[in-house]
């Protein structure tokens, strides 16, 4: 286990191995973004100092760091001078305060044992910048981005070097991103950029108040590289709240500010729009409900069951989707997926514990859409797993009544093998079989009638499934069996 260190600035003492808690106070913030920032330049230090004692202890290293880094980086080859010097240079833009990634892999791979006492007490190098990416990720994910603006302007100066030929990316943001954390806004821009891309965000950003506005340099890329690059998810800008987007004075992007933009009105609509590169952007920020309901009382889950969107439905349940929560007509994910036959999805819920005993408030269950649509596959999976299939609602209406209604043959053959009764009536007194007849499904009326169902049931117009008769077809057969019943 990692032990405390010292930031060895004026002997302040700092324990890094104290869980990181929501800094309310604006003051506490900045101090906590400061320490950091202080503990990082510490450690830098380290790291140079004794990487600069291996060199000169080992003439082979330089080569052999030059050669990891053009592997590590994808830079291209000979892009990296062998020699100190030209090394720190070549990666100074690659790291910060917030993100040392680069300088833990090199230490791990180059200064895999180096040590350094403070205050008495030794400590490794490689865990102490593992400790320190830990404590960037919690307070990343801890505070805002309004947060990171003040010490960007007061105590970090950009990295000493003329920016005029690299491309500039101006983001302008939808007002509610100054809520989000500063880890989403690493998030937003590394989806900005080809996955190579490498380098510092925090040395070569800017941030202005209102509407979030980034000004961000970018290096090693040319500007029709990016606005390339950049026009290829104009879409997905839209969906997670960029309303403009220059590259030095092109505009890729260029709309109005949407004042009532929210994090999860922005998950539905990506939803509906089926886009699961904006979704899962979306859930990674980790202040989004995602159980955020429209004014139809449907979340994104649903919205997703709906449309078929497997990909979003699998994002959701892993981010933890409720499964079992009821839309304004008390439907569930569950009955959505039944009525447009996603069955694969199905499969989904139901790993994920979905309820399928829920009712809608019109009191029908799932085996009850998917029979009433015709799907047959969704019927008999739902019957596995123990539905109700005899299940009549408040007004009598099973499974079996909606089917023959609609002709679902196929549907009509499962329940009746499963001993659904086929005489049952609802409160109107109106039978399968009537129901069938009405409709005109001869085939179904044939079936019901070799499962010897009662064709003199009469309903409360005093009715018999032979009244409600509507081809000649349907009359004769009904006609011929009623005789053996009278």
């Amino acid at each position: 286990m990692t032990k405390t260190i010292h930031t060895l600035i004026g002997g302040t003492y700092h324990d890094i191995t104290k869980p990181f808690r929501i800094i309310a106070s604006e003051k506490k913030v900045y101090k906590s973004l400061d320490d950091l920032y202080q503990r990082f330049s510490n450690l830098t230090t380290i790291f140079e100092t004794n990487l600069e004692e291996k060199f000169n202890h080992n003439s082979q290293l330089a080569t052999d760091v030059s050669k990891w880094l053009v592997v590590h980086m994808e830079w291209e080859h000979s892009s990296v001078n062998n020699n100190l010097d030209d090394i720190l240079k070549k990666i100074r833009p690659y790291y910060d305060f917030i993100d040392c990634k680069l300088l833990l892999d090199m230490s791990k791979k180059f200064l895999p044992y180096v040590t350094f006492t403070d205050d008495g007490v030794t400590y490794i190098l490689v865990d102490e910048l593992h400790s320190h990416t830990l404590m960037s990720k919690r307070l990343c994910t801890s505070n805002a981005v309004s947060d990171l603006r003040k010490i960007l302007q007061e105590h970090f100066k950009p990295f000493d070097r003329n920016m005029d030929d690299f491309p500039c990316i101006h983001i302008h943001l939808q007002t509610f991103w100054n809520h989000t954390s500063i880890r989403g806004l690493y998030k937003l821009i590394e989806k900005f950029l080809p996955q190579k891309y490498k380098q510092s965000i925090i040395e070569y950003i800017e941030i202005f108040p209102g509407s979030v506005i980034i000004k961000l340099h970018i290096l090693d890329f040319t500007a029709a590289s990016l606005i390339l690059y950049t026009r290829r998810k104009l879409k997905f800008m839209r969906l997670i709240g960029i309303f403009s987007l220059y590259i030095n004075d092109h505009p890729v992007l260029q709309e109005d500010e949407n004042m009532n933009f929210t994090f999860e009105l922005a998950l539905l609509e990506a939803v509906t729009a089926g886009n699961n590169e904006a979704v899962e952007f979306l859930l990674q920020l980790e202040t989004v409900n995602i159980d955020h309901t429209n004014e139809e009382g449907k979340t994104a889950l649903m919205l997703a069951c709906e449309r078929g969107h497997e990909d979003i439905v699998h994002s959701l349940l892993i981010a933890g989707a409720n499964v079992n929560i009821q839309d304004n007509k008390g439907w569930t994910a569950l009955m959505m997926a039944s009525k447009y036959n996603h069955i694969s999805i199905i499969h989904m819920l139901l790993q994920a514990n979905a309820n399928p005993h829920l009712k809608a408030s019109a009191g029908s269950n799932a085996v009850i859409i998917a029979s009433y649509v015709g799907n047959y596959e969704v019927v008999q999976l739902l019957i596995s797993k123990g539905v109700d299939y005899k299940y009549q609602r408040e007004d009598g209406v099973n499974a079996l009544m909606v089917a023959c209604m609609n002709g679902h043959t196929q549907i009509v053959k499962l329940l009746l093998n499963e001993q659904v009764d086929p005489n049952a009536q609802n409160k109107h007194g109106y039978t399968a079989l009537m129901a069938a007849s009405f409709n005109g499904h001869y085939k179904i009326v044939q079936l019901l009638l070799e499962w010897k169902t009662d064709p003199t049931i009469k309903s409360n117009e005093s009715k018999t499934a032979l009244s409600y008769a509507t081809t000649e077809e349907i009359s004769y057969q009904i006609s011929v069996v009623q005789e053996d019943f009278l």
